[in-house]
């Protein structure tokens, strides 16, 4: 396969993937579909990034704009399922009798619906129509070819294989940049390891096809143990600027106490995770390369 086949082929994919969720997405019908369409955004984000050379910046750039903007808009939307889905059930089950609790879950179940509806009016936006046709014509037509000097149209007819070698290497390389000194980094550093694993991990997926099944399926294992870990820690972070939101304006002594339980909740959890990351990052740094 070349560049250029593996390009569109992933594309599509992740095309189709969007696709397929919003009708769900639409109707609001289960938070997955929208969990779902935003996994295939960040999918069609990453192809672009790995693709990125040699296909030009006037194709890429307009893409990728557009496709943040979508991601804007789904992206808080999800942040509040996962606090009313995940982080809050578990607190409730403990402090369920604090009355400022339910004040809390109230109040935060109807900034979820706010932002759920935005969400909904992106993916019914003339905007977001735009954006998903253009993607299929470019796929159909392949009109970017057209604007492509020699040198990058010989280099997207290549092989796959050395392309693939060079992204994989190069994120890999980050991956272990980022990770440098594990215990000692910040929520702001650790959020970058974050961004670069799944970096990693997409990249890796998208090229699995051109190696050993084994070596290739470990090392998913092992970038999907540490992004789930760092996406729990990220969890947490996120879940206190909410709490931020969810108090404004109310200075009650219970809606605070209620902010101060999910806050020291969080900070126990993210202790627990710290030990856990640790056991996982050393088994992704002893791993060998797959490629």
């Amino acid at each position: 396969m070349s560049v250029n086949d593996a390009f569109r082929a992933v594309m599509a994919a992740g095309l189709a993937h969007l696709l397929a969720n919003e009708s769900g997405l639409r109707r609001g019908a289960d938070p997955e579909y929208l969990h779902q369409a935003r996994v295939a955004l960040r999918r069609l984000r990453s192809a672009l990034e790995v693709f990125s050379p040699p296909l030009p910046e006037s194709v890429v750039a307009p893409a990728a704009r557009e496709l943040g903007w979508l991601a804007s808009r789904l992206g808080p939307a999800r942040d509040w399922d996962v606090l009313m889905i995940d982080t809050l059930p578990p607190i409730e089950a403990e402090f369920g009798a604090q009355r400022g609790l339910k004040s809390f879950i109230a109040r935060s179940r109807r900034l979820r619906r706010g932002a759920d509806m935005a969400a909904r009016r992106a993916v019914r936006s003339a905007r977001y129509r735009r954006l998903t046709l253009r993607l299929s014509a470019g796929l159909a037509a392949e009109d970017w070819r057209a604007r492509l000097n020699s040198t990058a149209r010989a280099a997207l007819q290549r092989p796959l294989g050395d392309h693939a070698r060079a992204v994989l290497e190069a994120r890999y390389r980050r991956v272990r940049k980022r990770g440098r000194g594990l215990d000692e980094l910040s929520a702001a550093q650790l959020h970058r390891l974050r961004i670069a694993i799944k970096r990693f991990r997409y990249a890796a997926d998208f090229f699995s096809g051109l190696y050993r099944e084994g070596p290739v399926r470990e090392t998913l294992q092992r970038l999907s143990r540490l992004q789930d870990i760092l996406g729990e820690m990220n969890d947490a972070a996120t879940a206190a600027e909410l709490a931020v939101r969810v108090c404004r304006g109310r200075g009650g002594a219970d809606i605070l106490e209620a902010r101060g339980i999910l806050r020291g909740w969080n900070r126990a959890r993210a202790a627990l995770l710290k030990g856990e990351l640790k056991d996982a990052w050393k088994s992704f740094h002893e791993a060998e390369k797959f490629w």
